[in-house]
């Protein structure tokens, strides 16, 4: 964190709101850019459905049904969307203060000489547009297509890194002062926040191998909207002044001023890629076993990126459009590339009568976060109801929960991750200052929500015996070929 308005960028640089001035104005803004984009939403009970976003998302899940699915699949430019946004750490009570509230960020509550970190992750995924069709009976070949939007927020800091920076009501030195009293060592370099956002254009194979294995790939095209990040390496108190002189790297892959509708549009000119390696296998005892290495790629960001790794010399008290214009001057155009959100995932479940228990441990591959989730569904007909628990490594719990209507060709669900958060923070954020404040301690820490749709058309599709439809002879209805149609019988 390098300072406040800055702070607010990082978290924010992916749906491009600038100049937001508060602890307040930072976390609204990225509940209100996550609710936008109604988007990994992690989606743990939809692991293992055989629905259109399980085969994209776990490539080598089937979602065809032999004798009872059509041939093609598709959303339609229906939304296939979620959102996860969780915060951690002894700044929770006032942070949440600070949003529920016109007064600004309190430092009451915060321990400078805290030995834990506040983190923080907000993830969007949204399919626009998925296409998939069952290409061959034999071996059960499946081809897709999709676009998807994408935007990963994650970040690590100290109380230390709360306190320090003005917020929009306060004119004293408190911050700064209670930072110089601490007891502690200083935590102000363990400052790492990033955020990005990209298209995500995806082409998928899957193929059962035989009766017990199957395998998928997801290979795609990247196509960054925008990035952020700070990682401060060192920070040191410049004394009798109250500035600090801080080392570490800043990057943006735009400039703060020149925000335009351009960025949002997919193009070339912050190209990437990703990969994607699934396989499950069916065990002779009825469990059935998935495993994933998930979005394994990177983003190339072109020559009009900024970055600087030199040393900043930054007034917590001073004005914040003064700071945001001397930290702009001393970036630099130049390329640099990040990675992108690759997961090792494993899943394990299997099927007693309607019921069907699963585990699933799904870890990030370059940053802290993960999650273990015990899930269990019930499957009357149609309906389908799942509930799940799931324990994230950064120290907190979720109970989620999903309703869905499944055929063999139409689905729909809607759900959540984090069902009492998600409820507590549209709530709380609804309610006038007076009922906030007699529910203060209800949330909010977290909000996760996700929904979907898919239809299948086409012939429907059999095995081989089953098969009723023969090409040449009852593909089409005699006299509707296209030269007939012009010219009449040759004859």
């Amino acid at each position: 964190m390098v300072y406040a308005t800055s702070f607010a960028e990082v978290m924010m640089g992916t749906c491009m709101l600038i100049n937001c001035k508060s602890a307040r104005c930072i976390l609204l803004s990225t509940l209100a850019f996550a609710w936008a984009h109604p988007v990994a939403a992690q989606k743990f009970s939809l692991y293992g459905t055989g629905t259109l976003w399980d085969s994209f998302e776990n490539p080598s899940q089937k979602s065809f049904e032999l004798d009872n699915s059509r041939q093609f699949a598709s959303n339609f430019f229906f939304p296939n969307s979620g959102v996860n946004a969780s915060f951690s750490g002894p700044g929770k009570a006032a942070l949440k203060n600070s949003i529920l509230y016109d007064n600004g960020l309190s430092y009451t509550p915060l321990d400078v000489d805290s030995r834990k970190f506040n983190r923080f992750n907000v993830s969007t995924n949204t399919y626009l547009l998925m296409f998939r069709l069952l290409k061959t009976v034999k071996y059960q070949r499946e081809l897709g297509f999709s676009w998807q939007t994408r935007a990963e927020t994650q970040g690590k800091l100290h109380n230390q890194a709360l306190i320090v920076f003005k917020t929009r009501t306060d004119t004293s030195e408190n911050g700064v002062i209670q930072y110089m009293d601490r007891k502690g060592k200083d935590q102000l370099s363990a400052t790492n926040i990033e955020a990005q956002s990209y298209h995500q254009i995806g082409f998928t194979y899957k193929e059962q191998y035989n009766k017990m294995f199957s395998y998928g790939v997801k290979v795609s095209y990247l196509s960054g909207i925008a990035q952020n990040s700070i990682k401060v390496s060192s920070v040191v108190l410049i004394p009798r002044t109250n500035t600090f002189n801080i080392d570490g790297d800043l990057k943006s892959s735009y400039n703060y001023h020149d925000i335009d509708r351009d960025y949002l549009n997919p193009g070339f000119k912050n190209p990437g890629m990703s990969v994607s390696l699934s396989g499950n296998f069916k065990l002779k005892n009825g469990l059935y076993v998935l495993t994933n290495l998930k979005d394994i790629g990177f983003i190339r960001w072109g020559k009009k990126s900024y970055r600087n790794d030199g040393s900043i010399v930054i007034d917590p008290l001073g004005d914040s459009n003064d700071q945001l214009n001397y930290i702009q001057n001393s970036l630099v155009q130049q390329r640099y590339t990040t990675l992108i959100n690759g997961k090792a995932e494993a899943l394990v479940n299997k099927e007693i009568g309607a019921f069907k228990p699963s585990i699933l441990i799904s870890k990030s591959l370059f940053n802290h976060s993960g999650d273990i989730v015990l899930m269990n569904s019930y499957r009357y007909k149609v309906l389908n109801l799942s509930v799940s628990g799931a324990y994230n490594l950064n120290e907190y719990f979720q109970v989620g929960g999903q309703v869905m209507l499944k055929s063999p060709n139409v689905e729909f669900f809607i759900g959540s991750d984090n069902i009492l958060q998600s409820y507590h923070s549209t709530v709380l954020l609804t309610q006038n200052e007076e009922s906030r404040k007699e529910n203060f301690n209800e949330g909010i820490a977290g909000a996760s929500a996700y929904i979907g749709f898919a239809l299948k058309f086409g012939r429907v599709v059999s095995y081989p015996q089953n098969e009723n439809y023969i090409p040449g002879i009852n593909h089409r209805m005699p006299g509707t070929g296209i030269l007939r149609k012009l010219f009449g019988n040759r004859d």
